[in-house]
Parts: structure tokens; sequence; C-alpha cells
């Protein structure tokens, strides 16, 4: 004779932890779901934005060095006036690009040949103040020397030259820079700092011809 079936009850049955597992996490993301999709959204969203950020950098970065290109040909054909027009233009469309950064060296440069020395002094600081360039910093330097010269200041030439230390700069360019200082100390009188830094000059093994002439006049000096 057949036993008649048990009734079993809920709590008896063992549950599977690996279902159990799945149904939390079900009812976890059932809960959570709104938050879930918001927060991916967010993500998308910020993905898409990152990459039309790049694609407008690189569209400026082209813009702004075409600009500068166009620039510079006017500058190498003396066509200073709208050489000048041209990077005052990219100094203003293009702020925090490299193009940008060069320009205000070759508008220091048009205003020094202008007689602007304010105008110079202004777009000279401004490239060496935002410039990774060490190539074209002596130049800039040389610049705003001669212009402290110029408006008498001759103590303020050490200051700018000290500027340089920022910079990895070529040999020749620190020797440029060492007869700058020698020129700072004769104008301010200061003869027995001008020798040394002379000396200093004098001990380089070969120095090339044009700095060598220029410490021959600055020893005729003193």
């Amino acid at each position: 004779m057949l036993k008649p079936s048990r009734n079993i009850l809920r709590k008896e049955i063992k549950k599977d932890p690996l279902l159990e597992t799945f149904e939390k996490i079900e009812n976890g993301f059932e809960k959570n779901k709104k938050n879930l999709i918001n927060t991916l959204i967010i993500l998308v969203l910020l993905i898409i934005g990152g990459l039309v950020f790049i694609n407008n950098e690189k569209k400026t970065d082209l813009e702004s060095n075409s600009a500068l290109n166009i620039a510079m040909v006017a500058y190498s054909n003396m066509d200073y006036d709208n050489a000048k027009f041209q990077f005052e233009s990219i100094s203003s469309m293009y702020e925090g690009t490299e193009s940008e950064i060069l320009a205000n060296y070759y508008l220091g440069k048009i205003a020094y040949e202008n007689k602007n020395f304010n105008e110079s002094e202004l777009h000279l600081n401004k490239f060496i103040d935002k410039t990774e360039n060490s190539l074209l910093v002596c130049g800039a330097i040389k610049l705003l020397v001669d212009i402290s010269f110029h408006n008498g200041n001759f103590s303020k030439s050490f200051e700018i030259i000290e500027k340089a230390r920022l910079f990895d700069l070529n040999e020749i360019s620190k020797l440029e820079l060492s007869l700058l200082k020698i020129s700072s100390f004769i104008k301010t009188n200061n003869i027995e700092s001008a020798r040394i830094e002379m000396d200093k000059l004098l001990n380089y093994d070969s120095l090339p011809t044009y700095v060598k002439e220029k410490v021959d006049q600055l020893a005729g000096i003193l």
C-alpha cells in the first residue's frame, strides 16, 4: 500500500546559494535600475564630451598653425604691417596655443624695431612667461635687456637675465647671456664683477669668433 505524499513546506526546501546570489543581484538591479541607467548616461555623455573636446583642440591647433604660417611668410617678406595684423589676430583668437605664444615673440620684435619699447616689453614678457621653447628665449631676453638699457634701468637687466635659468639653453645662448651680464656690470660700474664674468668666458676652450670679438671689445672698455 502506497504511503500518502507528505506536504513539503517552503522552509524545508534547501535553497541553492548560487541561485540566491543571482536573485539578490536581480532584486538589487531592479531597485537601483534608474540610478544605474542615469550613471551610464552620464558616463556616455562624458566620453562624448571628451572626444568632442579633443577634436576641437586638434582643429584649433591646425587652424592656429595655418594662421601662424601665413603670418611668418609676411614677416619673412618684411611686410611688417601685415605680419603684425596677422600675429595680433592669432594672439586674440587662439589664446593658449603654441601659435599664440610665438605670436607674442614676433609682436615684441616688430614693436622693438618700431621703437615702441613699452609694447615690445609687454609682448616679450608674455612670451617668456608662457613658452617652453628655449631656442627663442635668448633672443627675447637680449631685446628686453636692451630695452632696460634704453630706459636707463641698468639694474633691471640682471633680473631679466636671471629668467634664463628656467630654461634648458644651449651653450651658445649661455655665452651670449654671459656677454649681456658683462655689459650690465659695466653699465652699473661694477667693474670687478665684469672682470670675473669675463674670466669665466676666457676659460672656455674654444669661443666662437663673434663671441671672442665681443669679449675683446668689452675688455677694451674695462
